[in-house]
């Protein structure tokens, strides 16, 4: 079923943006669509649209439902961005109003791979590498050419001079090589000597570990 819809959310510093798509499937419980700036599962989002009332649970004579959603799917190839929602209801989850940027997961979820603290091991490597920001609404530069810190099999350190935020998407590629992996910036930090850093951390751990795997055998690390 193909209804217009609008679409209201936060980036995770707390920004909101708006963006109007189309949906592409409708259920009781949620609906697909498409959008230009990447998501992530566990985001919350502001559904408008003209939902059949056999669709609602609520607000049956309205002319536009207004539902909070959640991510329960999000792409990683685009834009366009294939993204899956949940029907949450008429009132956000619990928490939102203090951090409406927030990641929000059902009791019965597992903890996302990439949210996950982990102990990898880290490789000082100088690997110059191409960042390239997955969300083309974010203002300032979307790309740049730099090296990375050190590496390990579930991240990176890398030095920077895009306008990055904590949680915000970037495409890591490897210049010159075959690595690539999407990956989220799990923190951002000012050095001593004045140079922006940001620690990635792969969101696809599966396929990110054995590509970085071969990464580092290339360059005569041996990986653990």
């Amino acid at each position: 079923m193909r209804l217009p819809v609008s679409v209201r959310g936060h980036t995770r510093d707390g920004t909101i943006w708006d963006e109007n798509s189309n949906t592409t499937d409708v259920c009781q419980g949620g609906l697909g669509l498409t959008l230009v700036r990447p998501m992530m599962m566990g985001q919350v989002v502001l559904l408008s649209l003209p939902l059949p009332p056999m669709l609602r649970r609520y607000d049956q004579s309205a002319a536009s439902y207004r539902v909070w959603c959640l991510v329960r799917y999000a792409g990683t190839e685009g834009p366009p961005y294939r993204v899956g929602l949940m029907f949450f209801g008429r009132n956000p989850p619990r928490g939102y109003e203090k951090n409406p940027g927030g990641l929000f997961f059902l009791p019965s979820d597992p903890q996302p791979a990439w949210a996950v603290k982990r102990s990898y091991p880290r490789h000082e490597l100088a690997l110059t590498v191409r960042l390239h920001r997955l969300d083309s609404a974010c203002s300032g530069a979307h790309d740049e050419v730099t090296v990375t810190e050190d590496v390990s099999v579930g991240g990176a350190k890398v030095r920077t001079t895009l306008p990055v935020a904590k949680g915000e998407l970037v495409q890591v590629e490897e210049v010159g090589g075959p690595f690539r992996a999407p990956a989220v910036v799990h923190n951002a930090s000012l050095g001593e000597d004045g140079a922006r850093r940001i620690n990635l951390q792969f969101m696809d751990e599966e396929e990110a570990a054995a590509g970085m795997k071969d990464l580092m055998r290339r360059h005569g690390i041996a990986p653990e």
